[in-house]
């Protein structure tokens, strides 16, 4: 089971929204879900439900309450303890407890230098919001401390990852997005901080500046006090055009050369006659989502389809389309080393020896604010560590859209059940199981020539 505390209350139940009826009912299962799998003691509930003293026997309300929770979401999922009540679900299954997780990771994976790592972990954990926490209960006494503990975090996970963000050269992208969450939390001086240095590294100084005399007299006019001393301090330094205020990037990079050439797909040799619909439908589903993975057995025309594709959408790519074949690869660390050989990404972006770590870090960093498609090619005996990669180039670069390839043989912890083809991101889930898809046709006809041959 699955709830969600993010806007409107929401139970699930192997993918089926299951309703919840009743205020004492859905308050019931916000108690239970702001501490997933802990026991919440019977005179909390109480409390949080009967504390205007409206039940005349609040023990036995609470029970009532409980056995109809039981019968809407199955017996199971309300366990009963010494302790009190608690839900049978764990952290992963509430998206406030997920969130926390995930912009804890996010705030540790900065402080430890892993900035892009810290940017998708940080973006996938706003990307959980589906409005306020726990809205539907603003006016109830029980959430206000969760509310207020939740959008704090919220505007906390934000100024990372925008920070983070910053790091990675992203500082045209953010300006719009800053000027929206200043004019939403002008007393939030972190988000003027941020939207100065985006300004400022944008080539955009005077406006730097004007967003700092917008901060002092908003704040001035509210409540009668100047910019702390760190508002101060960057208009000072931006006045003095600091140096350290330039993109400097994470530690151990250098500055990183933006790409020269427009692709590395080879020409073929020989014609693609009569696939035309496929190639579109393939196209299609590229413009459609970040990520397609292409799933079948060997010699069904992946790697030719998959490059076909890629170069009838070279013109839709200002920096081109480009192959990475992993075919070569023979450890796991080497994935990233191979991606960034074929898309250019210099060795002189990195200072000392490069670790998997930091390869993908000047990947990200190279491809910042590229557009451009790449197919990863017979990924399927480093398909975890190319799984990962592909995640975090697709989470983390707006403008990179990514076709794989591999054959469709075991099983992966990064591509469970591996039921193939695995549709783009976004898709429906009817679409991504789907056997009668597009692609599957495409390869169960290639396949079944391939074994009449």
């Amino acid at each position: 089971m699955q709830v969600r505390l993010f806007g409107e209350l929401e139970a699930e139940q192997a993918g089926v929204p299951v309703p919840v009826h009743g205020a004492k009912q859905r308050a019931l299962l916000a108690l239970l879900a702001l501490r997933p799998g802990q026991p919440v003691s019977a005179d909390q509930l109480i409390d949080a439900l009967w504390g205007d003293g409206q039940a005349a026997h609040p023990a036995n309300a609470l029970q009532a309450q409980i056995g109809q929770l039981r019968r809407t979401l199955g017996a199971a999922a309300v366990i009963t303890t010494d302790a009190g009540y608690a839900l049978d679900v764990g952290p992963d299954d509430v998206d406030a407890s997920r969130f926390e997780q995930l912009v804890a990771k996010g705030r540790r994976l900065f402080e430890e230098g892993e900035i892009a790592f810290a940017s998708t972990a940080l973006g996938e954990a706003l990307r959980l919001r589906r409005g306020e926490p726990l809205i539907e209960f603003a006016y109830s006494g029980f959430a206000d401390v969760e509310r207020a503990r939740l959008e704090e975090l919220l505007l906390v996970a934000i100024e990372t990852r925008v920070e983070a963000d910053l790091v990675l050269g992203r500082h045209g992208e953010l300006v719009g997005e800053l000027e929206a969450l200043c004019r939403e939390h002008p007393l939030r001086e972190r988000l003027r901080e941020l939207l100065m240095l985006a300004l400022y590294r944008a080539g955009r100084q005077a406006e730097a500046l004007r967003a700092y005399t917008d901060a002092r007299d908003y704040l001035v006019d509210e409540l009668g006090i100047d910019p702390g001393p760190a508002l101060r301090e960057l208009e000072a330094r931006i006045l003095a055009q600091d140096p350290s205020l330039a993109a400097a990037g994470p530690a151990g990079f250098q500055a990183v050369p933006a790409p020269t050439a427009t692709g590395n797909l080879r020409e073929q040799l020989s014609s693609f006659v009569g696939r035309s619909a496929e190639v579109e439908e393939l196209s299609e589903a590229v413009r459609s989502g970040r990520l397609v993975t292409l799933i079948g057995p060997g010699g069904v025309g992946k790697t030719r389809l998959a490059v076909e594709t890629a170069a009838a959408l070279r013109e839709e790519h200002r920096d081109g389309a480009w192959l990475v074949e992993f075919a070569s690869v023979t450890e796991p660390d080497g994935v990233a080393p191979a991606v960034a050989g074929a898309l250019g990404a210099a060795a002189a972006g990195l200072i000392g020896p490069p670790s998997p770590d930091s390869t993908v870090e000047l990947i990200v960093r190279y491809l910042a604010g590229r557009s451009l498609l790449v197919v990863f090619d017979n990924c399927e005996h480093m398909i975890d560590q190319a799984a990962a990669l592909a995640e975090t180039l697709a989470g983390t670069v707006p403008g990179l859209r990514l076709i794989a390839t591999r054959r469709a043989a075991r099983r992966s912890r990064r591509s469970p059940g591996a039921r193939g083809p695995i549709g783009p991101a976004g898709r429906s889930r009817a679409v991504r199981r789907s056997r009668s898809g597009g692609a599957t046709r495409i390869y169960r006809r290639r396949a079944h020539a391939s074994c009449n041959q």
